[in-house]
């Protein structure tokens, strides 16, 4: 439970935000060290995994509805200090989640062929991609429980276990990368399906740390292991109800990227090499954002448990000036000094050039990307995840794959007019992301 006072807030919104920041950073960078590894095995290597990693983006959040439901439910209730309710809540949404992840296995393995044939991916790299994502999607019961359990212990204050969790899965990858891709030791030498094979164990090890804080009675919030091996028809059904717009949201925005993806694969390995070099980089600036945004949804959702909107409210404004400010610096460098970042992967010199003017263009989303990030953080955490939902059908249909279709495929900009439109459809749905959190909904949800 948080200290919920105004006269502490500043410093509850560092506390919370700052784990998140390098959890956040960790986990983006079990993928980047990925792409760091695989890209000295050549760009259709790169290209491969970068798909690959695209798909699995795709796919998890479009069940992130259940990690957010859940959240949303625990942070009310010790809002209220009715720690036996969010003990149930939590162990419902950890049940749940890993009831999907066990569909998604099955579904995953059967039809990762096909979704890449969709995409278009070509075809001297998609058996490499299959093969990768096929690894990473049987992981998929473990992968559900460590994020689930990890929203979980933010919403309850806890931004300290996620870190260090993440940091162990990352030491243990980076070990497991450099002895299964290259081959060290008696290990053999698999290529790019030992980054897959490391990146699995490695969630096997973040899991088992997130479960033993959860399952490991003593002071502060705990999950009694009967409200997980026990079905909770109440909480099942409240989890889904707050989660199914959520689901409708990822159904819009994932739709609209995998109609995304497909223009960038139609340009060529060479493009799609640079764009996922690019999103790699430009993730890395999410992070303070991201921070924000998990700080504003535990804030936000243990006041209104408290009966301070007030509160709530003012969390979203000072986090909202820290956030811009934040992005506004790394556009600069991003602008100032793109090909610093992108040399990481090792690229081939074709690739290297289109992949730096793309870090410079998406100088252009971050502002805005954080003013976004910080009122969905704030609406998701009050359980509102129909305006989240609301604001994406717009950007989804009307923004993303319309302005991104003209500017890339009508009027021939190539790859640097998907970053063109991805920056405006985040300009114009941080807008209406204002609109709809000015309009107070947020604030009316009973849970």
């Amino acid at each position: 439970m948080l200290d919920l006072s105004e006269r502490t807030l500043n410093r509850t919104i560092v506390n919370l935000a700052w784990p998140a920041i390098l959890e956040n950073l960790l986990q983006t960078s079990v993928f980047i060290v990925d792409s760091i590894f695989v890209g000295r095995l050549g760009t259709r290597a790169f290209a491969a995994v970068g798909q690959s990693t695209m798909i699995l983006f795709t796919v998890t959040f479009a069940f992130y509805g259940i990690g957010v439901a859940a959240s949303a439910i625990v942070a009310r209730n010790l809002g209220r200090r009715d720690t036996a309710t969010a003990s149930e809540a939590a162990g419902q949404g950890l049940l749940l989640g890993g009831i999907i992840g066990i569909v998604l296995t099955v579904v995953g393995l059967r039809y990762s062929r096909f979704a890449l044939t969709a995409l278009g991916t070509a075809p001297d790299v998609i058996d490499q991609a299959k093969s990768y994502l096929d690894i990473v999607f049987a992981f998929s019961l473990i992968r559900f429980v460590l994020f689930i359990g990890s929203s979980i212990l933010r919403a309850a204050g806890d931004t300290r276990t996620p870190m260090w969790s993440t940091g162990i899965m990352n030491l243990f990858n980076i070990i497991g990368d450099w002895v299964l891709i290259f081959g060290i030791g008696p290990f053999p030498r698999m290529g790019s399906d030992g980054a897959a094979l490391a990146t699995g164990l490695s969630f096997v090890v973040g899991a088992g740390i997130i479960l033993f804080k959860l399952l490991r009675s003593g002071p502060g919030f705990y999950v009694i292991g009967r409200d997980i091996r026990h079905l909770n028809v109440d909480h099942i059904k409240t989890i889904i109800q707050i989660a199914l717009p959520n689901l409708g949201e990822q159904l819009f925005l994932q739709g609209a990227y995998w109609l995304f993806l497909w223009m960038v694969t139609s340009l060529g390995t060479t493009p799609l090499a640079a764009h996922f070099m690019a999103v790699r980089v430009e993730s890395l600036s999410f992070m303070p954002v991201f921070g924000l945004s998990v700080a504003v949804a535990t804030i936000v959702g243990q006041s209104l448990g408290a009966g301070r909107s007030d509160l709530a409210e003012l969390t979203v404004k000072r986090a909202a000036v820290l956030g811009t400010a934040s992005m506004i610096v790394l556009g600069g460098i991003f602008v100032a000094i793109p090909g610093l970042f992108v040399r990481l992967f090792s690229p081939s010199p074709d690739v290297y050039d289109l992949a730096a003017v793309c870090v410079q263009i998406s100088a252009l989303e971050l502002p805005t990307s954080a003013l976004l990030m910080i009122y969905m953080g704030a609406m998701r955490g009050a359980g509102d995840t129909l305006s989240p939902m609301l604001i994406s059908f717009f950007g989804a249909v009307f923004l993303r794959v319309g302005v991104i279709y003209l500017l890339t495929i009508r009027l021939g900009l190539g790859l640097p007019g998907i970053w063109y439109g991805t920056a405006i459809d985040w300009g114009l749905r941080a807008a209406v992301g204002y609109a709809l959190f000015r309009r107070g909904r947020w604030k009316q949800i009973r849970i």
